[in-house]
């Protein structure tokens, strides 16, 4: 892939994630860079993370796909953006 695209999406997708500003989506996008990331600079080496030097690459793919799942939680731009903050209701006290 190209290294120029590379740290343009981790720049700002993890500027994005920072101020939780579209998590989900940017997430979703992070974990599958990471995963191709994984597979085309460390599993040549070997198959398990352990051996080939990958760990660092699984850890933030598993952590992008939980951010993808929960979302940017209280404190993100994304709340402010979504209806139910609109009405004063929080999905949480709703």
């Amino acid at each position: 892939m190209n290294p120029g695209l590379q740290g343009l999406l981790e720049l700002v997708g993890g500027l994005l994630l920072a101020l939780g500003l579209f998590t989900r989506s940017v997430a979703f996008v992070l974990a599958g860079n990471m995963a191709v990331a994984y597979f085309m600079a460390h599993s040549p080496r070997g198959f398990f993370p352990l051996l080939n030097g990958g760990e660092l690459a699984i850890v933030y793919c598993f952590v992008f796909l939980y951010l993808w799942l929960a979302g940017g939680g209280e404190w993100s731009l994304d709340r402010l953006r979504s209806p139910a903050s609109a009405s004063g209701l929080s999905p949480s006290r709703a």
